[in-house]
Order: C-alpha cells, then structure tokens, then sequence
C-alpha cells in the first residue's frame, strides 16, 4: 500500500467511529452499524445529538460507523471500512464481560445496493433481486460467523422499513418505489432469519409493525423519513425481552 492510499485509509477510518448512547451505566449490550445505530442512542433522527433519553436506553453503548453495508463485511478493505472498526471495537466487549452485540447493517443495501447489482448483471427482475439479496445475505451472515467462531454473541437487528419519500426528494441512494424496497426488505430478512437459524444467532426484525398489508411503509415510522422513530422503542424492547 502506498502512502497516499495509507493516509487515505486511515482519514476515512476516523471519519466516523463514535461512541454513543450510554458511556457511564456498565454496557448491558453494544449497538455496531450504520446510522441506523443511533436509534438505539436515544436519536430521533439522525442529525440529533444522540444523547441518552433518560433510564429507557441506559446500559446500551452505541459504536456509530458511517455508511457500512451489509455486503462489505465479509471482506477487509471496504469503503467505509465497517469491519475494521468493528475490530476495533471488540476488544472494549470483551473487557466488559463480553456482553452481546447488535450488528444493524442492511437497510442501505436494500434501498439500492442489492437492486444495483441486479440492474448491472443485466437481471433487473424480481427474480434477479432476489438472488442479490441472497448474495448480500450470505456475505453478512459470514462475518456474522466470524464473530460467533471468536467467542462474541453476535445479535442481527435486521432492516427497518425504506423511505416513503421519492427517490428525487432526499440526498439517500435509492432505487424502485417503496413497495419494491418494503418487499425487498422483507425478503431479505427472511433469508438472514433463514441462515442465522441455521447456526444459533437470533434475527429481530420490526418490519411486520413498520409496513401495511400494501407494503407501504407507515406514516409514523420516523421523524425524518429514513430512520426510525423512538416511539418505537417500546417495540423493540418488547422483542428483545428474554433475549439480550
């Protein structure tokens, strides 16, 4: 590697690794993923503070990572460089017993990455989405292996629901109408609950009370209309109960 491509790897690494949430209370578990994370540190969108909201989010320790996607984790060297960061983190997991860990990675690939390498493998289909869905998935539930095989308890908080917005009003990467990505999500959250199954790891998934039985995605789901809402937070705790 050269100096330039080492200095930009390291300015891309620090551009964002954060830790949010609760950084007093002993972790009861750690949040690792993309912005999507900060839902779990009290954020009602994702330009907040992400501050703690009082007793309800204490013990839960939130390391933020930028825009990582689910696909590149299988491997080193990903643009946002998710797996490294993520190694960073671990050893600060284990030194607090290990506690478990909830990966929140997806929600961008099912909003455009998937659907773009159907369209560049000349597959544009429903058929041809959902083969690369099943290639993110596999790549994801590998590195999710990779921390089980390492002694953690890794945790999948799978995707939450797509934008409702037009793909021409926000700055997000998008591709299809909602209804697409809504099913599109869901298909890929039952191919993760398929393959974790398989091997001991727990998939929670808050997609059945984010969608309506069109695949719209519901109106009060975010503040911001990409992350999700607080007042779900209730929702969350109830399907995690007995589990983390």
């Amino acid at each position: 590697m050269s100096d330039a491509d080492f200095q930009e790897q390291q300015e891309q690494f620090a551009k964002v690794f954060t830790q949010v949430g609760d950084l007093v209370t002993p972790p009861r578990y750690y949040v690792m993923g993309d912005s999507h994370s900060l839902f779990f540190a009290g954020a009602e969108q994702v330009l907040d503070t992400h501050t703690v909201f009082g007793p309800i989010h204490q013990g839960v320790r939130v390391v933020h990572m930028g825009s990582g996607l689910a696909t590149s984790l299988a491997k080193a060297g990903g643009r946002n460089l998710s797996r490294e960061k993520i190694a960073k983190a671990l050893p600060e997991v284990m030194a607090n017993g290990n506690k478990p860990i909830v990966l929140v990675f997806g929600e961008m690939d099912c909003r455009f990455h998937i659907r773009q390498r159907a369209q560049a493998a000349g597959n544009d289909t429903v058929d041809g989405w959902a083969m690369s869905a099943q290639v993110t998935a596999l790549r994801y539930v590998s590195f999710v292996m990779e921390l089980k095989l390492n002694g953690f308890k890794p945790f999948v908080y799978a995707p939450v629901a797509s934008t409702p917005r037009p793909a021409d009003t926000h700055r997000y990467l998008t591709i299809g109408t909602t209804m697409e990505r809504n099913w599109l999500t869901i298909q890929f959250t039952g191919m993760l609950r398929e393959l974790c199954r398989a091997r001991g790891i727990e998939v929670i998934s808050l997609i059945d009370k984010l969608v309506d039985e069109k695949l719209n995605t519901v109106a009060d789901f975010s503040s911001d209309d990409v992350h999700l809402s607080q007042r779900y937070w209730p929702l969350w705790e109830s399907r995690i109960n007995g589990l983390l």
